[in-house]
């Protein structure tokens, strides 16, 4: 049984600061308004990878995008899915934000699953002039970066 992402319950946001967890998501979408900011934020699911990265486990990637009046921020969390339907998180393993003229949105942020490995692409500053990879493992259930470049 598959993990539904996008009707799911995140402990955890790009934007938990302002967003109180946890955020549930319905139709890969929620809303938060933050009486003290007086703004609105809205959660929404971007991507879902999935893959494997030991045989008989199950792995999947979530973009997660945060909108804010000025800006944004994104964030990718790698699960581990559950025969049952549920998933453990691991981590996260990659960010991106950008306001009105700087930066870049939750399409900088690639994940891809390969021989074993989770393979992830992001920004490597804010400004997002650079980009970085980045290679996990799963070992003894823990998630473990093996290389950045």
């Amino acid at each position: 049984m598959q993990v539904d992402y996008r009707n799911f319950t995140y402990a955890t946001n790009p934007c938990a600061a302002n967003v109180p967890v946890p955020a549930v998501m319905r139709d890969g979408a929620f809303s938060y308004f933050d009486r003290t900011m007086g703004a609105g934020f809205s959660l929404s699911v971007v991507t879902i990878v999935r893959g494997s990265l030991q045989p008989g486990t199950q792995q999947a990637v979530v973009v997660l995008r945060c909108d804010f009046p000025i800006g944004g921020t994104a964030a990718a969390y790698v699960f581990a899915e559950r025969g049952d339907g549920s998933a453990k998180p691991l981590g996260k393993v990659a960010d991106a934000n950008w306001g009105a003229e700087w930066g870049a949105g939750p399409a900088a942020i690639q994940a891809q699953f390969a021989h074993g490995r989770l393979i992830v692409s992001a920004c490597a500053n804010t400004a997002c002039t650079q980009k970085a990879t980045t290679s996990y493992e799963l070992r003894a259930g823990k998630l473990i970066r093996t290389s950045h470049a």
